[in-house]
């Protein structure tokens, strides 16, 4: 997926990573000739892709962010009956939403990054901001949605 370029760090091992609107930080090393992104090594270069997009591959695999998230409550509940279908439109930007299983098995798809994943109680499953999604009951399912927002 791609998110905004908020501002650039070093990494512990020194290393410059992008902070990325969604929560998460990526990497821009310049090694060259694998790796060409001369632009990281001057602030001025840096500067020039701030507010650009950058691929996040960790929002592709709903990791949770590093960055501090705060839950906002109040948690959306469901029940759905077998074969009902539970669509939502992406969460706003700056905005995590957690699903969470009670009961029931469900399907999540993610039609924008082609997943499909099966929910049973006591799974959890991280959505990124933005990110629009829906969920098939496979049997009678019980859950709530949770949002966080980064802070």
């Amino acid at each position: 997926m791609q998110r905004t370029i908020l501002g650039f760090g070093r990494d512990a091992e020194g290393d410059w990573a992008a902070r990325l609107a969604c929560g998460h930080n990526r990497h821009v090393r310049h090694r060259p000739p694998f790796i060409n992104r001369p632009w990281v090594i001057h602030a001025a270069g840096r500067a020039s892709w701030l507010g650009r997009s950058f691929d996040c591959l960790r929002c592709d695999r709903l990791e949770w962010p590093v960055r501090i998230l705060e839950h906002r409550p109040p948690d959306e509940v469901f029940n759905l009956d077998c074969n009902d279908e539970l669509p939502r439109s992406g969460a706003p930007n700056r905005y995590w939403q957690k699903i969470e299983i009670e009961s029931g098995r469900a399907m999540l798809f993610i039609d924008t990054l082609q997943i499909e994943r099966s929910l049973c109680p006591g799974s959890v499953t991280a959505i990124p901001p933005t990110l629009a999604f829906h969920l098939l009951a496979l049997t009678t399912v019980r859950g709530r949605i949770r949002s966080y927002r980064l802070i």
